[in-house]
C-alpha cells in the first residue's frame, strides 16, 4: 500500500511540475539592434555571426544562452521578455573585428524595446563602392580602408545573385562573382567585374531572374577569419 501511495505521489508531483513547465509565457517582446562602427552598420553574411545573449539572474554557461544571429545589414532581433535584465556578449573569431573583452559585454537593464547599438572595431572598411551594369558586364569598385592594423587581406570579391541576400556562398555561382587575391592593401582601390553574357533566363538559381534586376555587393576577407565584411548590396539592371 506505502509502494502504491508513493508511486502515484511521484506521478502527481511530475504532473504538476509538467504543468508549470507548460504554464511558462512565451517571450512578448522583440529584442532588437545593429552592429555598429562609429554609427555606420556593420555588413556581413547573413546570419553567419551570432552573439550570445543570457538573462541575468542565470548561470552563464553554454546552456543558458540564447544564439543571436546578425542579418546581412548588420541587424539583429531576438524574443525576450520585458521588464528583464540581459547581458549580450560577443562571440571571439566570430567577426571580421578586434576579438570583444570581457569589458565588451552589454548589459541591458529592464529592456522596454529600445533599440541597442553593439559597437565594433572592424580591421578594415569598403568605401567609396559603386556597383554598375552596362549591358550584362557588372562593374564593382571600393576603396580598401584600413582600421585596425596587423591583419593580412586574403581577397576582396564582388557577388552577383539573383537575391538581396548575396555574399560569398549565396550568389549566381560559377561566373556570378569573380575575387582578388594578390596585392592588397589598406588605402587601395579595387575594380572588379563580373560577366553575366553566359547566364540564361530563367527560374533556376543559377540563372537570371525575368525581372532584369539582379543584386551585387563586394566583401573583403582577412586570412584567418571566416566571416567577411560587406558592402551594401545593389540592385542593378541587366540587358534582357
Amino acid at each position: 500500500m506505502k509502494k502504491l501511495f508513493y508511486f502515484l505521489s511521484l506521478i502527481l508531483a511530475v504532473s504538476f511540475t509538467s504543468c508549470e513547465l507548460d504554464n511558462y509565457d512565451e517571450p512578448n517582446i522583440n529584442l532588437t539592434g545593429t552592429v555598429n562602427y562609429n554609427g555606420r552598420p556593420i555588413y556581413v553574411r547573413n546570419n553567419q555571426v551570432i552573439m550570445h545573449l543570457y538573462e541575468e539572474g542565470w548561470e552563464l554557461s553554454s546552456s543558458t544562452y540564447m544564439n543571436v544571429q546578425v542579418a546581412q545589414d548588420g541587424t539583429f532581433s531576438a524574443g525576450v521578455y520585458g521588464g528583464k535584465t540581459y547581458r549580450l556578449v560577443r562571440v571571439a573569431n566570430m567577426g571580421p573585428w578586434v576579438n570583444p573583452t570581457e569589458d565588451d559585454a552589454i548589459i541591458i537593464d529592464n529592456y522596454d524595446g529600445r533599440e541597442i547599438n553593439v559597437e565594433v572595431t572592424p580591421y578594415y572598411l569598403l568605401d567609396n563602392a559603386t556597383i554598375t551594369c552596362s549591358g550584362r558586364q557588372v562593374t564593382g569598385t571600393c576603396t580598401i580602408t584600413e582600421v585596425t592594423p596587423g591583419q593580412t587581406i586574403e581577397k576582396v570579391g564582388l557577388y552577383v545573385g539573383r537575391n538581396i541576400i548575396v555574399d560569398d556562398t549565396r550568389n549566381l555561382g560559377q561566373g556570378g562573382y569573380t575575387e582578388q587575391s594578390a596585392d592588397l592593401s589598406g588605402g587601395q582601390t579595387v575594380t572588379l567585374n563580373v560577366d553575366l553574357s553566359g547566364f540564361s533566363i530563367n527560374s533556376t538559381n543559377n540563372s537570371l531572374p525575368q525581372t532584369g534586376f539582379v543584386y551585387a555587393r563586394m566583401g573583403l576577407k582577412i586570412s584567418g577569419i571566416d566571416a567577411m565584411i560587406f558592402t551594401e548590396p545593389i540592385q542593378i539592371q541587366f540587358d534582357k
